[in-house]
């Protein structure tokens, strides 16, 4: 069944929406109807949807300011459906792959492709403010959207915002990394944190990974760590210091969040940067204000990329500097299954959701 007009594009679509906060098993399969989307916007029948841990925050109820019910979903990538008549260089049938926030289209800010940083309101999260890509479609504005370029798969795609975008923004614009330095990286073992060592590498850095399970170490490894540090504990300061002749790495990735911030303000150097990238518990951290004081520690929150980093991100993947690892992808129906996996621990890299896959639907 197609809207008037509209060949292809079904009126009612199939999504994975939460009504209220809790376990995976909020998560339903719905039949919604299809987003009508304004000029400026384009309408993404979805490929692979992302899967992240600030999904299963959403879903937790970590931030409960959010409007119920939402379709979660914050990485998509897929095929452009419909173009509003206003959008210019997208086509319907185009392959394309979408920023994660949202602003107001005007400010300094956004007009340089950093909308997670809008001036005039607050940035809007795809998955959590509006609704995002556990569905067969998504609409997006066009100045979020992006190509993908050939050499860059679309399953691939629907990660890259949050892995490398993310990783890049946080050790080029944030920790300001050169060749030579040191950086420590905490939570390695997870897709943003293996994905952040081989940025990392790329940029002639050597790499200090923490994890606090040592059946990871392996696994780190492989991504092109220097060194890991298996720490159960999360006592790794020390070591980093033994590793670093006790000066302590140049900056630090810091991924996970409250549970290891203190440790890595005291493994970073003086005069060092720790750059906050994530917050898995999505806990509250307390720091005692003389680290900063007296090491004079630069820390920095970093949030997401600009529009200008990821197509920097896109030429190396397309180009074979970099790679992007998938580990795996499950059906829409499964995304509850998704969910327990990733809390039980019995997942390593990053998951997605294979909605579509690569089937592209007859549009004209």
């Amino acid at each position: 069944m197609s809207a008037p007009g509209e060949p292809g594009v079904p009126v009612r679509m199939n999504a994975l929406r939460i009504s209220e906060f809790g376990g995976p098993g909020v998560l339903e399969r719905e039949e919604v109807p299809t987003p009508e989307i304004a000029p400026d916007e384009l309408l993404i029948q979805v490929s692979y949807c992302g899967v992240c841990r600030h999904d299963l925050l959403t879903r937790a109820g970590a931030f409960p300011s959010i409007t119920l019910p939402v379709i979660l979903g914050h990485q998509v990538s897929g095929y452009v459906a419909r173009a509003g008549e206003e959008v210019e260089g997208f086509s319907v049938g185009q392959r394309v792959m979408t920023m994660i926030y949202t602003g107001c289209g005007r400010c300094s800010n956004c007009r340089s492709g950093n909308q997670a940083l809008c001036l005039n309101e607050r940035p809007r999260f795809l998955g959590e403010d509006i609704d995002g890509g556990y569905a067969e479609y998504v609409k997006v504005r066009q100045d979020v959207a992006l190509a993908v370029p050939e050499g860059v798969s679309l399953r691939e795609a629907a990660v890259i915002t949050c892995t490398l975008g993310t990783a890049y923004h946080a050790l080029v614009a944030q920790a300001n990394v050169s060749s030579g330095d040191t950086v420590l990286i905490t939570g390695a073992s997870g897709g943003v944190g293996r994905h952040a060592i081989k940025i990392a590498k790329h940029l002639d850095v050597r790499v200090i990974a923490v994890t606090s399970n040592p059946k990871k170490e392996h696994f780190i490894r492989s991504a092109g760590a220097d060194e890991v540090l298996a720490s159960p504990d999360l006592k790794f300061a020390r070591a980093v210091k033994s590793l670093t002749d006790s000066a302590g790495s140049d900056a630090v990735i810091e991924v996970v969040g409250a549970t290891t911030l203190v440790e890595s303000m005291r493994a970073v150097r003086n005069g060092g940067r720790v750059v906050v990238l994530g917050n898995v518990e999505g806990e509250a951290a307390n720091i005692w204000p003389a680290h900063l004081i007296l090491k004079e520690i630069s820390l920095v929150g970093t949030k997401s990329c600009t529009r200008g980093e990821l197509d920097d991100v896109l030429s190396l993947v397309a180009g074979g500097s970099l790679d992007v690892e998938v580990e795996g992808s499950v059906p829409l129906e499964e995304g509850e299954e998704i969910h327990r996996r990733m809390e039980d621990g019995r997942s390593e890299g990053r998951l997605v959701m294979e909605v579509a896959g690569d089937r592209q639907a007859g549009y004209r």
